[in-house]
């Protein structure tokens, strides 16, 4: 009888042994994930004056959904902010405001892209990152000011911008996921629309950014 009960209390001993061990590697899991997600960079993007007078809210959704779907290919940790989407807006707002939003996001980084349509180029676009504390690391920019049209200029001028931007991934400003590319790490933003300018998807008021949206039939 005390045998069979000491074997039961062995392996009673055992079993909680073993979920113990789990918890801790569970933790320690969640522990790494959340490190690997707070280094990343938050990704927004701003439309010119110039462009929204000159171009098409389609175009400026391209540009900005084209680099981040090159930039997710490659990779790099983009913030995920499942609650407020991605930052494409035509409202001037500082760089302050943005990098609230990326800590806000859990992002150590800011990757600020600028499409602009100034008078002597079909299309222009600037990549600019900072860390979280507001210093800029670099800035990449391209254009397109030749030909009749501006037709290609979001294909040509997203090429110029794609290989620019390239040395800096897996370095500073643009951290890679240590798991590869397509890893459950990067986040997963909403599609943008090709129809509606999205200036802040609900975005929280103490971030000091409007919520609201832009939609207008411009021609190119």
């Amino acid at each position: 009888m005390r045998r069979k009960f000491s074997l039961a209390a062995i392996l009673l001993l055992l079993v909680s042994a073993a979920q113990a061990q789990q918890k801790v590697t569970d933790a320690a899991s969640a522990g790494t994930e959340a490190k690997q997600v707070k280094g990343g960079v938050y990704y927004a993007a701003f439309r010119t004056s110039a462009h929204i007078a000159r171009s098409t809210p389609e175009i400026f959704h391209g540009v900005s959904q084209d680099l981040l779907d090159y930039l997710k290919s490659k990779g790099v940790r983009i913030a995920a902010d499942p609650e407020r989407g991605v930052l494409e807006t035509s409202d001037q707002m500082s760089t302050e405001s943005m990098l609230r939003l990326a800590k806000l996001a859990g992002a150590s980084g800011l990757l600020l892209v600028t499409v602009d349509r100034p008078a002597a180029s079909w299309l222009k676009i600037t990549v600019q990152s900072f860390d979280e504390s507001g210093k800029q690391l670099w800035e990449e920019n391209a254009d397109k000011k030749s030909g009749l049209n501006g037709k290609s200029a979001p294909h040509d001028v997203g090429g110029k911008i794609k290989n620019k931007v390239a040395p800096h991934i897996g370095k500073e400003g643009l951290p890679v996921d240590s798991s590869g590319p397509g890893s459950s790490s990067s986040s997963s933003y909403p599609e943008s629309s090709a129809k509606t300018e999205v200036i802040a998807r609900g975005l929280c008021p103490e971030s000091g950014v409007p919520s609201s949206f832009y939609q207008s039939p411009r021609l190119w």
